[in-house]
């Protein structure tokens, strides 16, 4: 079979944009349900908090020098 470059460039992985880049590896091939899933770290107290396991230093006294 011959491909075409029509098909060549329309299944050229390296060539697509947004959303759909992240559904392959750097090979091309595709990471299945991985890539089409928005995974979400669900760690925090609050969607979109970054700073998980910091409460209890904020909230710390420092050591009194003597």
């Amino acid at each position: 079979a011959v491909a075409s470059p029509t098909v060549s460039r329309l299944t050229d992985t390296t060539k697509f944009t947004g959303s759909h880049k992240e559904r392959f590896d750097e090979t091309g091939r595709g990471k299945g349900k991985a890539g089409r899933v928005e995974l979400v770290d669900t760690s925090g107290y609050v969607s979109g908090y970054k700073h998980a396991g910091s409460y209890e230093k904020k909230v710390s006294k420092p050591p009194q020098k003597p």
